[in-house]
């Protein structure tokens, strides 16, 4: 999945965004009786620009979707090394991971 903007939020506080994004998700399956299930594992988001006001450890990270109808949202941390310039656009990749549930919204 692909997408313009995402916001980064400590609770109700925006600690930052990003722009440009692609979101690839991982997927464990396992079986019962003779059906093969899939259930997320952990999802891994690679933003084009990004800025910052603060570099929390754990954020919630909403992804909008295009048409402006919702968003996507989970838990997850930074696992590339930001740059610690704060306020400020920064024209560089960023990677973040997170862990279960990445869920839509309204």
């Amino acid at each position: 999945m692909n997408g313009k903007l995402g916001s980064l939020h400590v609770g109700r506080l925006q600690v930052g965004g990003i722009l440009d994004y692609s979101l690839d998700l991982l997927l464990t399956d396992y079986s019962k009786d003779t059906a093969t299930f899939y259930k997320l594992a952990r999802w891994k988001l690679t933003a084009q620009s990004y800025w910052l006001f603060d570099i929390p450890d754990k954020m919630i990270i909403r992804l909008y979707s295009d048409s402006g109808q919702g968003y996507w949202e989970g838990v997850g941390h930074i696992t590339s090394i930001p740059l610690k310039l704060l306020d400020t656009l920064i024209h560089e990749p960023i990677e973040l991971v997170g862990e279960g549930i990445l869920e839509g919204k309204e």
